[in-house]
């Protein structure tokens, strides 16, 4: 056993070794655009975020968000409202591409460790995608049917409301993420030209 975790570290190890050349290289690896939204909220939201802590400029913004042009000399307390705005809504891309993000998203299922629970249940008791339930005729066809928790001879209905509880809040926090990346992308839009120091 000791032995094949060996080899599977070194084959990681050099497989993370070549994605590393490809970024010194290229700028980006293959694992990178495997998975580019993944990627890029991974990437955007820690500059963003560096880009706020290490400010030394700033835009002025008005209270709608606008950039303004720049007026000559600002007193400390302009100055000081400014610099916080313009923080406040690097910041805010950043929490935006977090919260778009699925990994990061702040938005978790209340019924992910019961779905789960109903999920390794049936597929212990009847196999991935109920394997056990398929009949003789299912098993000759190719397109043979999947079978799902809800599809339990004994427990469906229970795992019925189950699954439809988690599905129903899967799908609520797939709204709240598109509406996050809508709202990224407006702004990051807005204020794409001004992202520098």
């Amino acid at each position: 056993m000791a032995k094949k975790q060996t080899q599977k570290s070194k084959s990681d190890s050099a497989f993370g070794e070549r994605m590393a050349k490809q970024r010194a290289k290229r700028g980006f690896c293959d694992r990178d655009v495997w998975n580019i939204d993944y990627w890029f909220c991974n990437t955007i939201s820690p500059m963003l975020k560096q880009l706020a802590k290490t400010q030394v400029g700033f835009h002025q913004l008005d209270e709608k968000g606008n950039i303004i042009s720049p007026s000559g000399n600002l007193t400390d307390e302009e100055t000081e409202m400014y610099a916080k705005r313009w923080k406040d809504t690097i910041l805010h891309l950043a929490f935006l591409a977090d919260e778009m993000d699925e990994e990061k998203c702040s938005m978790k299922n209340p019924y992910y460790k019961e779905w789960s629970r109903v999920s390794r249940a049936f597929n212990k008791k009847y196999g991935t995608f109920g394997e056990k339930l398929r009949t003789e005729e299912d098993k000759n066809d190719k397109l043979h049917p999947l079978y799902f928790p809800e599809d339990d001879p004994i427990n469906g209905a229970e795992y019925k409301k189950i699954t439809d509880k988690y599905f129903q809040y899967e799908m609520k926090i797939e709204r709240y993420r598109e509406k996050c990346k809508n709202e990224f992308f407006r702004l990051f839009s807005k204020y794409f030209h001004y992202l520098w120091d």
